[in-house]
């Protein structure tokens, strides 16, 4: 049986994957999308993982742009046939669906899984205003597709009084829109039109803006790496504001520094495995936040190719070195 990775070219997480593969004396074959499209109807014995496509994009836009494209190649690969001998880690169809915010949450839903609540999308700056004023607390403006913190805007309105605070990503110069690794405020409101249009134009979707617990005077949120009934880690985003992605200079913290009772630990494994499952993923990245004040766990979203975290990653890589041995263990039998 061989391991294969897919992405359009490699990256710090494909190389760690290949890292973790020659730790076990096992051999991880790369390829890109349009290799992989060339042979695999020829494929034979192969368990294929399917990576995020790797770009430096800046321009918001166009970024959204290339999301649509990997979409394409996903729905393009899940219309293929795959021999009886080969199989896909994480499905064409389950990566399609946990990258669709929408439908995520829709399906958690139906489960009876706690999510952060989800309000009508807008389809202009008017009717977000009407909608924020409607809500009465704070909302995040969120791309349907995509991750990582790109084109985010967590945007508080006063109605009565026409104020803005928004905190995002974004940035406008010259007339384009460019996703940073750093968070802006805004105040302006005209400014703020301009950001939000082009999230909306992207196709947008808008939650409830839910207070986070706190560490050491940060908010923070969980990402929780599982596979099928198993968690593999859980790292803490922690961050001054209310975006905790790490790759925006956020910290991370570790799991045994919370506070938490094991009834609500117990409570984020529960969630967290049913949420994978439920969206037909056998490995996932779920982001949880609990709710300052009350302990409650909510899911924030579910990412299918959310297995990297550069805090493992660099240390013992422990992700990765578990994924294949229980590629290994699974479909090494199945082959026999």
């Amino acid at each position: 049986m061989q391991i294969i990775v897919v992405s359009n070219s490699l990256s710090k997480r494909i190389e760690y994957f290949v890292e973790a593969g020659k730790h076990l004396q096992t051999e991880v074959c790369f390829m890109t999308y349009e290799e992989l499209f060339g042979c695999l109807p020829l494929l034979r014995q192969a368990v294929i993982k399917l990576e995020p496509c790797v770009s430096d994009e800046t321009d918001f836009l166009k970024y959204a742009l290339l999301n649509q494209a990997y979409k394409e190649t996903l729905q393009r690969l899940n219309k293929m046939s795959l021999p009886d001998d080969v199989r896909f880690l994480n499905t064409p169809d389950a990566l399609l669906r946990a990258l669709d915010k929408k439908e995520t949450k829709e399906v958690l839903m139906d489960k009876g899984l706690k999510v952060t609540p989800m309000l009508s999308s807008p389809h202009s700056f008017d009717e977000l205003r009407q909608l924020l004023a409607d809500c009465g607390r704070g909302c995040f403006l969120k791309p349907r597709y995509g991750s990582g913190a790109g084109g985010i805007m967590a945007i508080r309105y006063q109605p009565n009084r026409n104020k803005w605070v928004v905190y995002t990503t974004l940035r406008q110069v010259d007339g384009v829109i460019y996703n940073t690794k750093r968070i802006n405020r805004l105040s302006v409101e005209k400014e703020i039109v301009l950001l939000a249009e082009a999230v909306i134009q992207t196709e947008a979707i808008l939650e409830e803006w839910i207070p986070k617990e706190q560490l050491q005077g940060e908010n923070y949120d969980l990402r929780v790496v599982c596979r099928e009934s198993e968690i593999d880690y859980i790292v803490v985003r922690c961050s001054k504001g209310s975006i905790t992605n790490l790759h925006l200079n956020n910290k991370a913290h570790l799991w045994n520094e919370l506070s938490l009772s094991e009834e609500v630990r117990q409570q984020i494994y529960f969630q967290c495995q049913e949420a994978a499952q439920s969206l037909d993923l056998r490995y996932a990245g779920v982001d949880i936040l609990i709710e300052r004040g009350t302990d409650i766990p909510y899911i924030i979203e579910v990412n299918g190719q959310g297995d990297h975290v550069y805090q493992d990653m660099f240390a013992h890589n422990s992700i990765y070195i578990q994924q294949i041995k229980n590629i290994k263990k699974k479909y090494n039998h199945a082959n026999r």
